[in-house]
């Protein structure tokens, strides 16, 4: 898929200013892609020498670092919002019922982790090589920021290397772990069932 230098422009600018935008905590947003991945890394890893282990426990360690430098900037805040419910108050007026919804950011360091999963992704793969350009840097720039606003677009990419499912699979998890030893409210929200209202 091609995209045109000014879309390709939108895209970028859109994708950064989201990460300093609270949106809509969801279990599918956050438990998706780590679980995703590690299943995939699972299935194409093929030990054949004692450098895939070696290989193994480094990445291991650079996502989990990733992971944690990424929640540093981890911000949540309980909103409310309306729902389609209503009751009738004391005069007899319908009266829109609110619910409370968890709402959530990276901010800054999210953002440079992610920067630094995509680089280092690109060197797992072998891209950079002779033939790597600017042109094929900001299309799998784009293309990586789409595959992270419509995560489900990942089930088509199936072709990485195992190491960058690894990378991927980890540094998620472990921003998961963090961010719900860091937030009380993202803790409850990971336990709660999908009924249970959350707390402020």
């Amino acid at each position: 898929m091609l995209f045109s230098p000014i879309i390709s422009l939108i895209i970028v600018i859109y994708f950064v200013y989201d990460q300093f935008e609270f949106s809509r905590v969801t279990k599918i947003r956050f438990l998706f892609l780590p679980f995703f991945c590690l299943y995939q890394f699972i299935t194409k890893f093929n030990f054949t020498h004692i450098i895939d282990l070696i290989s193994i426990i480094i990445i291991l360690l650079l996502a989990i670092g990733i992971g944690f430098y990424q929640s540093r900037s981890f911000k949540d805040k309980v909103m409310k919002i309306e729902s389609r419910y209503f009751f009738t108050d004391q005069n007899g007026q319908e009266v829109n019922a609110y619910q409370k919804a968890l709402y959530a950011r990276g901010g800054r360091t999210y953002l440079v982790g992610w920067i630094l999963i995509f680089l280092i992704s690109l060197f797992l793969n072998g891209d950079f090589n002779e033939n790597f350009n600017f042109y094929k840097f900001a299309h799998a720039l784009v293309k990586e920021i789409i595959a992270d606003l419509a995560i489900f677009t990942k089930l088509t990419e199936t072709g990485d290397d195992w190491r960058t499912w690894e990378l991927l699979g980890f540094a998620n998890l472990a921003y998961l772990m963090f961010i719900r030893r860091k937030s009380t409210a993202m803790n409850s929200f990971f336990k709660r069932r999908a009924h249970e209202e959350i707390k402020s």
